[in-house]
């Protein structure tokens, strides 16, 4: 899910996401120790049957990056999954990591 936020305002609509990942933390952190699901919480989950990998499209931004910590200055970037966008105060949140937004990308064939 991505927000557009517009101004200094609150999000009340991230709560739910907020603690959607509150609870996936939780038990990543788990899975991390070796601490499983155990076979009761298996049992009470929804079944997905006939299943298989999937891929979805999700929101994200591209452009040249620079400063970012493991990619090359001026080089053409994709970012992780786009959660939070606000380009009127200058940033981005990706899964991975808060953007500050420079110039937008102008397509020259529109002018």
């Amino acid at each position: 899910m991505s927000y557009m936020v517009t101004g200094r305002i609150l999000v009340p609509e991230l709560r739910s996401d907020i603690d959607r990942l509150r609870r996936l933390l939780e038990d990543l952190e788990r899975i991390r120790r070796g601490d499983h699901p155990s076979p009761a919480r298996i049992a009470k989950a929804p079944v997905l049957n006939n299943w298989e990998m999937a891929q979805r499209l999700e929101l994200c931004l591209t452009g040249v990056v620079n400063g970012h910590p493991i990619i090359t200055d001026d080089k053409e970037a994709y970012t992780s999954a786009l959660w939070v966008i606000s380009p009127e105060l200058g940033y981005a949140r990706t899964f991975s990591r808060l953007y500050r937004l420079g110039t937008p990308f102008v397509d020259p064939s529109l002018h």
